[in-house]
């Protein structure tokens, strides 16, 4: 029996240094291996309150605020306009999402961040998203305004980061994960095609910016794909 002993010892210490290794490469401590498949992870809902600032002078509903405030900390993070886009005559709510969702794709494939924005309407067919960023990977602020003689349809669009290895979380990420992701920590590989467990969350129905289609959802359950 003393024979096995040595090589159980080995055998051990070995299972011991693999789980340390593999602890020092998923904390961000060490780098990743390209090669590695991440498994998709989920955009995150904020978990910390927060309040949106707007500028003095600004007109709360319709101008862009400057900022979002976390009471709990006093932390603040910049709220980005990437743009405005309204219907054209005659182009219905589908169509005009879709020129949407071309926006907001290639603005998260470029930036690798998350883009979002309330879905408005003149009530006479007529359509609007004033689109937004809070420069997050996997969150997004979005900001209750519309373009002027617009009103709020309760429903919002927005985008996932690209389908790419080696993203690490921001600033933004951190605080509004209430620090359950670090900053500069890996994130893993995004889902940009598919909504995340947490879109259910939110208005329904919510839309979705994907790289090959729009996606509406009116619960988990039921899914629309419109090409």
């Amino acid at each position: 029996m003393t024979k096995f002993i040595p090589w159980l010892l080995g055998a051990a210490l070995l299972a011991l240094i693999a789980v340390l290794v593999a602890w020092w490469i998923g904390s961000g401590r060490g780098p990743a291996d390209p090669a590695v498949t991440r498994p998709p992870d989920p955009a995150l809902p904020a978990a910390v309150d927060y309040e949106f600032v707007w500028p003095d002078g600004a007109a709360r509903g319709t101008d862009v605020p400057r900022e979002i405030l976390i009471p709990s900390t006093g932390q603040r993070l910049p709220l980005i306009g990437l743009g405005d886009l309204s219907s054209k005559p005659g182009e219905d709510k589908v169509a005009f999402l879709q020129r949407v969702r071309r926006a907001m794709v290639e603005f998260s494939d470029r930036q690798t961040y998350e883009a979002c924005g309330l879905i408005c309407s003149d009530g006479n067919g007529g359509y609007s998203v004033r689109m937004t960023t809070v420069n997050a990977v996997a969150h997004c602020a979005v900001a209750p305004i519309c373009l002027r003689g617009h009103v709020t349809m309760q429903q919002s669009i927005h985008s996932h980061c690209p389908n790419r290895a080696q993203f690490r979380a921001t600033l933004a990420d951190e605080i509004l994960s209430g620090r359950a992701m670090r900053r500069n920590r890996f994130f893993g590989r995004c889902d940009p095609d598919n909504f995340s467990t947490t879109d259910f969350d939110g208005w329904r129905p919510g839309w979705l910016a994907a790289p090959g289609a729009l996606y509406r959802h009116d619960g988990p359950r039921r899914i629309t794909r419109f090409e």
